[in-house]
């Protein structure tokens, strides 16, 4: 089943900033007024330099715009915005600024724009000729080495009488120049200090203003290097002798910031086509507040997380909990740290539910600390009781034993162990199956022919067969009566593709499992006749006989159960037995149940011997007839697997008295001692329980054979002392 590729057109929130007050959203609009009526207001014909400090992505550029907006409205102000990007030299600097002004104010006075555009030019080619320096913000410039390969000579009085006369036709044409200057912070530091040469080259000129906006502190580092005793100290005295007025940005209004963060999500959930129930908008408007909401200072942190939400989540979609992803999501782009913590740390924050102990000694609570040094006490409290419980609710709480995860995993929660990788790997991780593509091929499954349906299963199945079942038994109450027909029969043809895992507390693995759903969607069919047809079709056409077999055990009741536990009236399952023996006797014809079938031939030979002891006595003589030796593997099937508690590896088991009693059923012990003997002759007339440890597993399983057999001839039931490597039977 291939994913269908669903091609849309997706809207990220750009970082581009306003340039209207009619689309302030944080309330600035006022402050940036009062900005530029203060510079209109202005009668000191001196030039003046105000600094717009602010955080990366507070919207400094915004007000900047709204500033000149203003600005514009008066025809006394020529407002002009200066780009040091586009310069890759102090010297391409310098004569850019200057012709920028110049062609400003040329394009503006139309009387003597001219002449006063020829002067800005002189001055600037002057300056760039020159060699100029600043010192303890003092600022002194002498003709230097690049004016002598000029050809010509200049003084600082040239200069300065240029200066004066650009200031004396500002002054005569009524006209103040604004100069705005934005993303100085984003420069390199030689960058920095170049602008602010520029500003102390140029702030002579009356009538002239300057507006720069920056990260105070990202631009005293850069400038403490260069100046004064150098660090963030001595840049922060810099730029005091730099900037005349220093503006702080006002914070972003919390509740608006708020709504705009809010309108992003809403965006996101829009474009992958997920709408939240009430209850989960509730979930996720308490999390954000409390635990995310501290970290959302600037309009551009918003944007990143409705950015990050608006790629994610069509990925993510119907395979994690959209609310808990988008929770997690927030972490990674307010709490970085965290969330690297919390990826490469799962154990610590999911726990088990077993090892109460352990979950009590838990390094959690370091771990976050660790990872949130930059918050108050106060403040990482409430972000770990808050927020972080809510994800992972074992953290520090033991009351929430194993039998939470099947709960945690049908949410499809972080805190599920079956679930936490894919918050963290925008997919389906590998040995996993996509929640997404089994919700398809159940909604598909009943319009496909019965190959389709196969192939349909075999393809979400094959990579991890054991999380494919547990994911439908997670949907089995839910799934319909004519789907539950249909999927029924599917898995009933697929048996292949379970696995009956190994191991000391493994009961039946993957194949169990996929009986017990089968048995659980038989008892979804309402009318009863109709389950009981389903059930024979179920044993007449599960592959391999095996997984009939298990089918069978799980569609009957347990021991002491009650009329409403039977799935099917007795008679029926009488006559289930009898279709699934007919099975058997065929699988044997093709070649004996022990050859095909390993330890499930024991099972096997059961359910058929119960409907024909006779014939299956006769079967397995005849075949051991025909090859003696195959005496060993007939026992090897009947003997358990050991496990050893140290090593983990699996090995034959001793024969014991039950499995003695299993075999004997099938044929009679005398049979068997007798083909015993005849293969591996008088050594089995002293036979020990435990033999040489170099003995060989069919001749150690012969010897322990013979040991019961003779302790039940003489009535004792003897089997030798506990096995002493410690070993545990399955």
């Amino acid at each position: 089943m291939k994913p269908e590729i669903v091609r849309q057109e997706t809207t990220y929130s750009s970082d581009q900033p306003i340039r209207t007050v009619t689309d302030d959203r944080f309330a600035r609009a006022v402050f940036a007024t009062r900005v530029a009526d203060t510079i209109v207001a202005r009668k000191d014909s001196s030039s003046l330099v105000l600094g717009l400090y602010g955080a990366w992505g507070d919207g400094k550029t915004s007000v900047l715009y709204m500033i000149e907006e203003r600005l514009r409205l008066n025809d006394t102000l020529i407002p002009l915005r200066f780009n040091p990007w586009h310069f890759a030299s102090e010297d391409q600097l310098i004569r850019g600024f200057f012709d920028t002004l110049a062609t400003a104010i040329g394009e503006n006075l139309k009387t003597r724009g001219e002449q006063i555009g020829e002067a800005l030019d002189k001055y600037g080619t002057l300056l760039t000729v020159a060699s100029a320096s600043i010192s303890g913000g003092l600022l002194s410039i002498n003709p230097g080495q690049a004016a002598k390969d000029f050809g010509r000579s200049m003084s600082t009085v040239e200069l300065d009488t240029l200066k004066e006369r650009i200031g004396a036709m500002l002054s005569a044409s009524g006209t103040q120049v604004v100069v705005l200057i934005d993303d100085i912070d984003r420069l390199d530091k030689t960058e920095t200090h170049a602008i602010f040469k520029l500003v102390k080259l140029s702030a002579g000129f009356e009538h002239t203003t300057y507006l720069l906006a920056f990260d105070a502190d990202v631009v005293a580092a850069a400038l403490g290097e260069r100046y004064g005793a150098g660090g963030h100290a001595a840049g922060h005295a810099f730029l005091e002798k730099i900037i005349q007025v220093p503006l702080h940005l006002p914070p972003a209004d919390p509740t608006a910031l708020r709504r705009f963060a809010y309108e992003g999500v809403d965006a996101a959930l829009t474009h992958a086509g997920i709408e939240l129930a009430q209850s989960e908008v509730d979930t996720f408007t308490v999390q954000f507040m409390s635990g995310l909401e501290a970290r959302l200072d600037t309009p551009r942190q918003a944007r990143l997380y409705s950015n990050a939400l608006m790629f994610a989540l069509p990925i993510v979609k119907g395979e994690v909990n959209t609310v808990e992803f988008m929770l997690v999501e927030g972490l990674r782009v307010f709490y970085p740290k965290l969330y690297s913590v919390i990826r490469d740390n799962p154990s610590a924050f999911l726990g088990s539910g077993q090892n109460r102990r352990a979950e009590r000694e838990s390094p959690v609570g370091q771990l976050i600390e660790d990872a949130s040094a930059d918050l108050t006490v106060a403040e990482r409290e409430q972000l770990a009781e808050g927020l972080l419980r809510h994800l992972f609710p074992r953290m520090g709480n033991m009351h929430y034993g194993s039998e939470w995860e099947s709960t945690w995993a049908e949410d499809r929660r972080i805190c599920s162990q079956a679930y936490f990788r894919r918050y963290f790997s925008y997919g389906i991780p590998q040995n996993d199956v996509s929640d997404r593509l089994i919700d398809s091929f159940l909604a598909e499954l009943q319009q496909l022919e019965a190959a389709e349906q196969n192939g349909s299963l075999d393809q979400l199945a094959t990579s991890a067969p054991d999380v494919f079942v547990r994911k439908l038994r997670q949907r089995e109450k839910a799934i319909p009566e004519a789907t539950a027909k249909v999927l029924m029969m599917t898995l009933a043809r697929s048996g292949n593709l379970f696995p009956v895992e190994r191991g000391p507390f493994v009961l039946g693995g993957t194949r169990a499992q996929a009986a017990i759903l089968i048995a659980h969607l038989l008892r979804r069919i309402s009318d009863g006749d109709a389950r009981v047809l389903k059930a024979e079709e179920v044993i007449r056409d599960a592959t391999p006989v095996a997984f009939a077999m298990e089918c069978l055990r799980w569609m009957s009741p347990g021991r002491d159960a009650q009329e409403g536990d039977y799935l099917v009236p007795q008679e029926v399952l009488d006559r289930l037995g009898l279709l699934l023996a007919e099975r058997i006797r065929q699988a044997d014809e093709h070649s004996p149940l022990y050859t095909q079938f390993g330890s499930e031939a024991r099972s096997l030979y059961w359910y058929w011997h119960v409907v024909n002891p006779a014939e299956v006595s006769a079967r397995v003589l005849a075949r051991l007839d025909q090859a003696p030796e195959d005496i060993d593997q007939f026992l090897d099937v009947h003997t358990r697997e050991a496990w050893g508690l140290e090593t983990g590896l699996p090995s034959r088991a001793d024969f014991s008295r039950e499995d003695y009693d299993s075999v004997s059923r099938l044929i009679g012990s005398d049979e068997i001692a007798r083909r015993l003997r005849d293969r591996y002759g008088a050594e089995l007339d002293t036979p020990q329980y435990h033999p040489n440890a170099d003995l060989d597993v069919p001749r150690r399983i012969a010897h322990q054979f013979m040991f019961v057999h003779l302790a039940a001839q003489d009535g004792e039931d003897e089997q030798g002392d506990e096995d002493e490597d410690g070993q545990e039977t399955e």
